[in-house]
């Protein structure tokens, strides 16, 4: 917690939670069914269909709307289409953001009957409010207890949440540190403070990452990062005083890298990340040795599908074995399966990273992340530590050690900085 006048800290919660309410009723009462942007995908047979082929008023016999990019689930509709040649697949991708308020607005055009998201937090919302509908099949009623919740809320995918870096940047921070190995130069979080606090110059707006006061998911993974580590406010203090660079999607970091803008990215998805670099190899993706976080999304039927059992059957067949074999070989989202290897797997990171796996945890620790209060108190801490101001010179050439860091006592900062809502939820 911050070392802070009591009253001051209750002026800049309440101006916070002001802020967040006001941001979050306009943006949710300007959605726009003709403005928002979506991609949308239409099978049969596993062959794609143009939506103006389709006859004016059919109705799909499965209709998916989710929060998952079309490149990584494309390969696994088009396999499933073309298991079920007699059925019409409508697949709609949109922003977690627009996936739930379009939801609570009601009924979705066209309704869903799977829901699936990355917004962990906005999806057991959905389901702890009633919107879920329990689900009996087999291979659903049998998926480990710590991947869904009571059976209604199914993760479908094991995401760790990365750090990518030019090849040639870490070249040059190994060379400056002595290093054979370029990858030795960043395996771990403790790494990136390290570098971040030892050769600042050489990184001084190189480096990259969500800015959790405007991306919902930079500030679930920021929450998650703090909660595993107390390192974690060092390293964010070492991004701001090297002047790191902030922004909403794990996209707009890849397009840095890849543009040769910045030369370290932190906190990015991971399918999305290996999908990027195996198109651009002068990067490479880091997932950290001494903790990886794990992103699951999740998948719910609702209670008002209008095809519920077709919605049921797709996530019985992706959770089963033939599913999680097909998601491991056509897909970067991660097998969850037991008995499904290969590079991605749960069961491939677990065998190589063990007890540094951290998965996100479906339950009630989830709705933490909405609550106006906590993020108000989170994020005021955030912007402090990001805007402080760099120490003075040391004797010596060593960084200032991370137990005197954190001892710091620092003034309220003038202002506070806007709380992520659910307005600013991003995939």
């Amino acid at each position: 917690m911050l070392r802070t006048h009591h009253c001051w800290a209750a002026v800049l919660t309440v101006v916070g939670l002001a802020i967040a309410s006001l941001c979050s009723a306009q943006d949710i009462a300007s959605f726009d069914p003709q403005l928002d942007e979506h991609q949308a995908l239409w099978l049969k047979a596993g062959e794609p269909v143009a939506a103006q082929a389709v006859q004016s008023g059919e109705e799909a016999d499965l209709v998916i709307h989710a929060a998952l990019d079309l490149p990584e689930i494309r390969p696994l509709l088009q396999r499933y289409s073309r298991e079920h040649p007699g059925m019409l697949l409508h697949y709609v991708n949109r922003s977690a953001l627009a996936l739930e308020a379009r939801y609570l607005a009601a009924p979705l055009t066209p309704r869903a009957d799977l829901m699936i998201s990355s917004a962990m937090g906005l999806q057991y919302r959905l389901a702890n409010g009633g919107h879920a509908r329990p689900l009996q099949a087999a291979n659903l009623t049998g998926w480990p207890e710590s991947s869904r919740w009571r059976n209604e809320l199914f993760a479908m995918s094991f995401e760790p949440i990365v750090m990518v870096a030019r090849r040639d940047a870490l070249k040059r921070l190994a060379d400056s540190e002595g290093l054979r190995d370029p990858r030795d130069a960043l395996r771990s979080h403790r790494d990136l403070w390290h570098l971040l606090e030892t050769r600042r110059e050489l990184l001084r707006g190189r480096v990259i990452t969500y800015d959790p006061r405007r991306s919902g998911s930079g500030f679930t993974y920021a929450v998650s990062d703090a909660r595993q580590s107390p390192r974690y406010w060092t390293l964010v203090r070492a991004m701001g005083q090297a002047d790191a660079r902030l922004v909403t999607t794990t996209g707009a970091m890849l397009e840095a890298l890849a543009n040769g803008e910045v030369d370290i990215a932190y906190n990015l998805v991971g399918p999305y990340a290996i999908s990027f670099a195996r198109a651009h190899p002068e990067l490479l993706v880091i997932v950290p040795e001494d903790y990886v976080l794990i992103q699951r999304r999740l998948a719910f039927v609702p209670r008002q599908a209008p095809h519920g059992d077709a919605g049921e059957a797709f996530l019985d067949w992706w959770l089963s074995l033939e599913g999680q074999q097909a998601v491991a070989s056509d897909s970067d989202l991660g097998a969850l399966h037991p008995e499904v290897s290969g590079d991605g797997s749960a069961r491939d990171l677990r065998e190589r990273l063990g007890n540094a796996l951290r998965p996100i945890e479906i339950g009630p620790g989830l709705l933490a992340t909405l609550d106006r209060l906590k993020q108000a108190s989170f994020l005021s801490r955030w912007a402090l530590e990001f805007r402080a101001p760099a120490p003075g010179p040391r004797s010596g050439s060593e960084p200032a050690s991370e137990s005197d860091s954190e001892s710091e006592t620092r003034p309220a900062p003038e202002t506070q900085a806007t709380p992520a809502s659910p307005a600013t939820l991003d995939d």
